[in-house]
């Protein structure tokens, strides 16, 4: 076999595999990463097509951040970048909403660990020595006493801001 006949027995067998290879349509435009085509799990995010890969990149750092210097240095923007950012509805959705999420899981935790040291305290009730057992119903009954005061607050001040929407909405 020449050189020549061999170059373009290679060339066939380059094309027959990849013939059997199925190949994406490379003149159509790059499929968006953020657009999901499987159930998603509960862990995985999901955004906005309007914001730019570089956005979607930037929230989290911007949302665990607690100056918008801090984020955007976390982040490897400028801070003009991120203040022009912050002028788009979309964006400013998007970081209020991903700063609620991490809020409420703190908040989740936190309870959590309330309900643990609650059952601890509980347990100390039972406590042999006196005084451990007198120290714990001390600090459970001003953390009833505080918890009590909480939900009245609460609830006063629930009242308050549906009164407040009334004289609103009459004028």
């Amino acid at each position: 076999m020449t050189r020549n006949e061999w170059e373009k027995h290679k060339q066939m067998r380059k094309e027959q595999r990849m013939s059997s290879i199925e190949q994406p349509d490379c003149s159509s435009e790059p499929p968006d990463l953020r657009v999901e085509t499987r159930p998603m799990s509960r862990n995985e995010q999901s955004f906005p097509r309007e914001l730019s890969d570089r956005q979607v990149m930037a929230l989290p750092y911007l949302a665990a951040a607690t100056t918008n210097e801090e984020g955007a240095r976390m982040a490897e923007i400028n801070i003009s970048t991120l203040t022009r950012w912050r002028q788009d509805p979309v964006f400013r959705d998007e970081l209020r909403r991903l700063r609620e999420d991490a809020s409420n899981l703190a908040f989740a935790e936190l309870h959590g660990l309330a309900l643990k040291g609650m059952a601890t305290l509980s347990g100390l009730m039972e406590d042999p020595n006196p005084r451990v057992r007198t120290q714990a119903v001390r600090i459970a009954l001003n953390v009833g006493v505080r918890v009590g005061e909480t939900q009245r607050n609460t609830r006063r001040l629930n009242q308050l801001q549906k009164a407040l929407t009334l004289l609103k909405n009459v004028k």
